[in-house]
Parts: C-alpha cells; structure tokens; sequence
C-alpha cells in the first residue's frame, strides 16, 4: 500500500476537523464541573446543621457514660469486686431555638443551592464567552497579517520599480512587527482564556472550535425592580442572614443551658444502689451577660453584612440594566473583507500608498474586533440578568 502523500494527508485531516461540528454553550454546560461555589455552599450547609444535628433530641450534647470496676478488701480477708456505671445526660430545654434554626435551614438549603447554581453557570457562560472572543480575535489578526504580508510584497515591487520611496516599505515592515507580536499577545489570551474554560467544564484540553453565542431572549422590562427584589440571589443572601442569625442564637442557649441528668448503678459485694438526680452548672459572675453581649454584637455584625451584600447585590443589577440600555440590540460583527481587499488592489495599482492605506486597515479591523466585543459584552450583560432575574436559566 504506498503511503499517502504529506499534502494528502494534511487536507484530510483539516476536512475531519471542519466535519467537527464546533462546541456551543449549552454542550459546554452539560459537561460542566462542580464549581467552587457549589462546595462553599455545601459546606456553609452542612456547618449550619451541624449545632442542630449535636443537640438533637432533649440534648445539648452527647451524654457521657463511665463504667468503673475493681477488686474491694473485705473484713473477713477475702477480696469482692465493685462495679459502677454512671450516664449524664446534658439537657437542653430551649427547644424552640432549636426548632427555629430547623425551619431555617429547611428554608435556606433550597435557596442558597440555586444561587450556587446560577453563580457557577453564569461563570462558565462568561469563560466561554471570553474563550470564543478570544480565539475570533486571533482570526482576525492572523488574517491582517497575511494582508501586510502581502502588501509587503507589493511595496517591495514598487520600491524596485521606482515608483515608491524605500521609507514606504519600512512603514508596512514595521506594521508586520507589531502585528507579529499582537499575535503573540493573542496566542497567549487564547491558552489563558481556554485553561479558565477547562478549569471550569470537561472539554478538551487543547482548544477547538466554539460555536458562536445565541442571540439572548428579550427580557421584559415591566416591574423588573420589583422581579429584581425577588430574585434567587437576593432571595439566597436573606435566606443565609436568618440562617447564620438562627445557628448564633442556638449556640447562645446551649452555652447558657446548664442542667444535667445523672444517673448511677453501683454493686458493693453483696449490695446494689441505683441513684438518680440532676445537676446545674452555676454561673462565674457576669457569664451570662458576657455571652448574651457577645451574641448580640456579632447578630449586629451580622445584619450589617447583610446589609451591604445585598446593597452590592442592587448595585450590580443597576449596573448591568444601565449597561444593557446603552448597548445595540441585534449587534452584529461587520464583514470588512471587500473592503480590505479593494484597499489593496488600490495599494498594487499606484492609486493609494502604504502610509495611507496602512491607517485605513488598522481602522477597518479595529471595527471589526470592537463589533466582536460588543457582542460579547452584551451577551454576558444578558446572562447576568437573567441570573439576577431567575426567570430563565442563564
């Protein structure tokens, strides 16, 4: 069988990777990871519950058990071995504190997992959004320089001819250079920008090709301050304020209980004596005030967290409806090519020179990326509003 020539083979394999349809979003999301949010949120869960799942029943704490045996001398000379078993059992009769933090927790887990959600969707929609930005801007520079390139080549005839001076040819290479280098800078945003996405969703660990990002849905805008104020997020940070609120409450109490339930079965030779009674703990001077303070400030603490979560919370959505309201709907990336092109035929034929059609290429791809940005920047504004809206997954 001969073998297949190099260029064969180099076409066959660019075929099966344009037959690759690209990656879109919603492929991207199906194979997302666990984000960090999602564990912080798990374990701020799992910490609030656990003062309640420790004080469970009429318990503050876990009862303590002590079993002691030993050998006894006897009048008689002879030896008998004592035996006692002792339980205290720490009560906790503010039961309704307890029961307050159940119905909490009961409250908030919901609430706090879909904030998680949304947060750790809202941050793949954005790595893939600067992914896909990203790898279209490198695009486009990889073509500009294929462009000075070959208007190199055309001043470079024209400086032989004579029909151009050599300074001419000096301004397109130096145009090459910095390009050269932009596109190093691109290179490096593309692998940047790609690790965030990997880190973030089970896709290849080289970049491929991303589809291009769907037009985001219309969203009303009757009573949005009002959907705003009902949002999941804001919903979630309320939710964990009564939470954390209710679990200082608890440890209050159970520092402040005191009672105790002993019981005693004791064998002395012959003899058995089983004892039952309670205990208290009685309080140092000014302990229970100190800890009723402490609790109060740190409520304080507390609310005033709070309150500046949630106002940076209604900062955020003021900011990104004014930022949708400036944007273009329906933005479009506007396809220069012709233009460019007519620039060069232009350049080959003596009517421009490359100190004036150098300008006019810089401006024509400048729009081009900025229509890109755009586009980028108003699909991510349009997801963090519906993550902020909870109307729609974002």
């Amino acid at each position: 069988m001969r073998p297949m020539p190099y260029g064969a083979a180099a076409c066959l394999v660019a075929v099966q990777a344009l037959a690759q349809a690209p990656l879109s979003y919603d492929d991207i999301l199906s194979k997302a990871r666990t984000t960090p949010e999602q564990w912080r949120t798990d374990a701020l869960l799992a910490e609030a519950g656990l003062p309640f799942q420790e004080s469970r029943g009429f318990l503050r704490e876990g009862p303590s058990l002590s079993l002691s045996a030993g050998p006894r001398a006897s009048r008689g000379g002879s030896s008998t071995t004592d035996r006692a078993l002792e339980v205290e059992l720490p009560l906790f009769l503010s039961s309704k504190v307890r029961t307050d933090l159940e119905a909490s927790l009961g409250q908030a887990h919901p609430l706090l997992k879909e904030a998680a959600r949304r947060e750790g969707a809202l941050r793949l929609r954005a790595a893939y959004l600067d992914a896909w930005l990203a790898a279209r801007l490198l695009a486009l520079q990889e073509a500009d320089l294929a462009t000075v390139e070959r208007w190199l080549q055309t001043a470079q005839a024209r400086l032989e001819a004579g029909a151009d001076p050599a300074f001419q040819v000096s301004l397109v290479e130096g145009e090459r250079l910095k390009l050269e280098q932009d596109l190093d800078e691109a290179r490096s945003r593309v692998a940047r920008t790609w690790g965030d996405l990997v880190a973030l969703a089970d896709v290849p660990l080289s970049p491929v090709l991303l589809a291009d990002p769907v037009p985001p849905p219309v969203i009303p805008q009757e009573e949005l301050a009002k959907r705003l104020q009902e949002g999941p997020l804001r919903r979630a940070l309320l939710a964990q304020a009564e939470l954390e609120e209710r679990g200082l409450r608890l440890k209050e109490s159970l520092a402040l209980s005191r009672w105790s339930l002993r019981g005693s079965y004791a064998q002395e030779g012959e003899e058995r004596v089983t004892r039952l009674g309670v205990a208290v703990r009685l309080p140092r001077p000014g302990e229970s005030s100190a800890l009723r303070s402490h609790t109060q400030t740190q409520i304080r603490a507390l609310q005033g967290e709070s309150r500046r979560a949630l106002a940076e919370l209604d900062a955020r959505a003021l900011d990104v409806i004014s930022r949708l309201q400036r944007t273009t709907p329906g933005a479009v990336v506007p396809d220069f090519t012709k233009a460019v092109a007519a620039v060069g035929l232009r350049l080959q034929e003596g009517r421009e020179r490359a100190s004036e059609a150098l300008p006019i290429r810089r401006q024509l791809l400048e729009a081009q990326m900025a229509g890109l940005r755009r586009i980028h920047t108003q699909r991510l504004l349009s997801a963090e509003l519906q993550t902020l809206l909870g109307e729609v997954n974002p």
